[in-house]
């Protein structure tokens, strides 16, 4: 028995004696329901939306303006938050 038949006669048996088990990865689909992942959705770009403006009218000038627009989206993050969690 060559070098290299005997590497994959102990690759085999390393193999055999591990148990299989399932593959995960980032990419697999979310499993909540479908219409909970729409909202959340929404309520991330209007998020994201709220918190864009909010910085652009911050470094324009006006800061009590600004601080009303994020705590408003930062409203919209914690609902889409309290879903999450709670799984409704």
């Amino acid at each position: 028995m060559t070098e290299e038949e005997k590497l994959r006669a102990a690759e085999q048996a390393i193999n055999e004696a591990q148990p299989e088990f399932k593959k995960r990865h980032n990419l697999e689909p979310f499993r909540d329901s479908s219409k909970t992942r729409k909202l959340r959705l929404w309520l991330n770009i209007i998020f994201m939306l709220g918190a864009i403006a909010g910085l652009i009218i911050y470094f324009q000038d006006n800061h009590e303006t600004a601080k009303i627009v994020l705590i408003v989206a930062c409203v919209f993050k914690f609902i889409e938050l309290a879903l999450r969690i709670l799984k409704i």
